[in-house]
């Protein structure tokens, strides 16, 4: 099993090996009361800005994890296709200005119910086409991101009825790794 299998997180050296390794980054990074925001319904490779959060701006604080519902963990077992343009690697993500506002905001946890936040390129792009802009975004700051999370949607429900989230995604601790698979748990807490 690589760090980069299943749900997991990306420690910002992912992306620079100048940057934290995942048992450098603090642990309560990885736990904290949680934003979900819902942009379901956005089209196949599409990027997603900062007008996504104009319900929730007044919740993002320094240790809020905000995690991005685009209901595409539905489209998780779909190989790529031309005859199946809604696959699993055709998912929305958000955009660098964005995850500017977030780090901005101090938040060092994004998490994502797809493959990547950033644009996994089409079969028929020039490789010239990938670029990992997001994740740069957010591991310069420090920034942690969860990728591959399944069952946002049911969170969601529970934040639609005033339910507090707790979030925890607890990485297998590997030395000097760039990420790890992680085990992601959401806790819905009445108001009442």
């Amino acid at each position: 099993m690589g760090s980069q299998s299943g749900t997991h997180v990306d420690a910002p050296f992912h992306v620079d090996n100048s940057l934290p390794k995942l048992d450098e980054v603090p642990l309560e990074t990885f736990a904290g009361p949680a934003v979900v925001v819902d942009v379901r319904g956005k089209p196949p490779r599409t990027e997603f800005g900062p007008e996504v959060l104009q319900d929730v701006r007044d919740r993002l604080k320094p240790g809020v994890i905000v995690l991005f519902a685009t209901g595409w963990d539905a489209h998780w077992d779909l190989p790529p296709s031309s005859t199946h343009p809604d696959n699993y690697l055709a998912h929305p993500w958000p955009s660098t200005a964005l995850a500017t506002i977030l780090i901005d905001a101090g938040i060092r946890c994004v998490g994502i119910d797809a493959l990547s936040v950033d644009r996994t390129p089409d079969p028929s792009d020039p490789p010239s086409a990938f670029s990992l802009a997001t994740h740069f975004v957010l591991a310069q700051q420090g920034g942690i991101i969860v990728e591959n999370l399944r069952g946002l949607g049911e969170v969601l429900d529970g934040q639609a009825w005033g339910e507090s989230v707790e979030v925890f995604v607890m990485p297998i601790r590997l030395e000097g790794g760039d990420g790890a698979p992680v085990r992601a748990v959401a806790k819905l807490t009445s108001a009442v």
